[in-house]
C-alpha cells in the first residue's frame, strides 16, 4: 500500500536536504523494471518554488511525511549542511568555557537522549548511504551534443517541430539495436541469460521514455503538439508516436533519473554500457533514425505554444 497519495504535500530529498513538494501523480512500478531498481511505489512530484522543468519520478524512500517529526529532520540536515561548509575556526582563537551548572545539566540530558540517539543511528546511517550515492554520469559522444544543439534550434529558435509520428520509433529503434546486438554476436557464444539481461534493459529504458516524456522531454514550444498526439493516440505508449530525437534527450538527463533508485552497482554499470553502446549504434546509423527536416508550423500553433 503506498504511504503517500495524489495532490499530498511532502518533504522530499534533492541531494542531501530535504524540500517541500506536492505530489502529481502516485504509481506502483511492477517488475517491469527490475533492472533499473525501480519496483514498489513512484511518485511524480513538483518542488515548491521551483520550475517545472525540475519535476521527477522518485520512490517512496526518498520523501517524508509533511509533520513536525519532518521539518525536525529537514532543520537537522540544513544545521549539519551548515556545519559541514562553514570555514575552520582560527588557530589560537578564544574560547569561552560552558559554566558548571551548563555541564551539570548536559551530563543529566545526556543520559536522558542517549537512547533516542541509538534509536537515530541507524536511520541517519541508512539516510546517509542513500544520500552520498555517487553521480551517474552518461557521456554523451561530440556527433551526438552536435545533433542535441540542432533539435534545440529547430525547436526553440525556428519555431519547428519534429514531424510525428517517427518511423522508427523509439520501440522500433531499440528493437533494431537488440537484432543488431544478437546478429553481431552470433558467431560468439551468447548465453540465456545475456540475452534476457538485453531484453530486460530495453524494456526498461523503454519505460522510463514513456513515464519521462511528458514531463521532463519536451520543450515548451512540443507541448501542445504532445496533448494532440496523446488525444489522438489514447491506446497507444509515446515510445510508439517519437523517436530518436526524443530518446537522445532521454540519455542526456538518465543520470539524474537513476542517481537515487535502487539500482546496485553492478547493474549500473551494465546499464550505462548498454546505453553508450545504443549511442555508438546511433551513431552509424544516424542519418536513417534522425529526422531530416523539421516540420514549420502555424501562426495558430505558435500562438497556442505561447498561451
Amino acid at each position: 500500500m503506498n504511504q503517500f497519495t495524489n495532490d499530498e504535500y511532502v518533504l522530499a530529498y534533492h541531494g542531501p536536504l530535504l524540500y517541500e513538494a506536492r505530489i502529481i501523480l502516485a504509481e506502483n512500478w511492477d517488475e517491469n523494471n527490475t533492472l533499473l531498481g525501480t519496483v514498489g511505489p513512484h511518485y511524480f512530484i513538483h518542488y515548491k518554488g521551483w520550475k517545472t522543468t525540475w519535476d521527477e519520478w522518485v520512490p517512496e524512500q526518498r520523501l517524508l511525511k509533511l509533520n513536525e517529526a519532518g521539518f525536525a529532520k529537514r532543520r537537522a540536515l540544513l544545521d549539519a549542511h551548515a556545519k559541514k561548509n562553514r570555514p575552520p575556526s582560527i588557530a589560537g582563537s578564544s574560547t569561552t568555557s560552558p559554566a558548571p551548572a551548563t555541564i551539570k545539566g548536559k551530563e543529566k540530558s545526556g543520559k536522558k537522549n542517549e537512547t533516542k540517539k541509538r534509536g537515530r543511528e541507524s536511520v541517519v546511517e541508512t539516510e546517509a548511504s542513500f544520500l552520498n550515492r555517487p553521480e551517474v554520469k552518461i557521456i554523451i559522444p561530440e556527433v551526438l551534443k552536435l545533433q542535441l544543439v540542432d533539435d534545440w534550434e529547430n525547436v526553440t529558435k525556428n519555431n519547428q517541430l519534429v514531424t510525428l509520428p517517427r518511423k522508427p520509433n523509439v520501440r522500433e529503434l531499440l528493437e533494431e539495436y537488440r537484432q543488431f546486438v544478437n546478429a553481431a554476436k552470433k558467431t560468439q557464444e551468447r548465453s540465456a541469460r545475456a540475452t534476457a539481461l538485453l531484453s530486460e534493459i530495453i524494456s526498461g529504458i523503454t519505460l522510463y521514455f514513456d513515464k519521462a516524456l511528458g514531463n521532463n522531454l519536451l520543450y515548451r514550444f512540443e507541448r501542445a503538439q504532445y496533448v494532440e498526439q496523446k488525444r489522438q493516440n489514447t491506446d497507444k505508449p509515446m515510445s510508439e508516436i517519437y523517436g530518436a530525437e526524443h530518446l537522445l534527450r532521454l540519455f542526456v538527463n538518465f543520470g539524474p533519473f537513476i542517481a537515487y533508485t535502487n539500482i546496485d552497482t553492478e547493474s549500473l554499470n551494465i546499464l550505462r554500457e548498454y546505453i553508450n553502446d545504443i549511442m555508438k549504434w546511433m551513431i552509424k546509423e544516424q542519418k536513417r533514425l534522425f529526422v531530416k527536416e523539421y516540420e514549420a508550423t502555424s501562426t495558430h500553433y505558435q500562438n497556442l505554444s505561447r498561451t
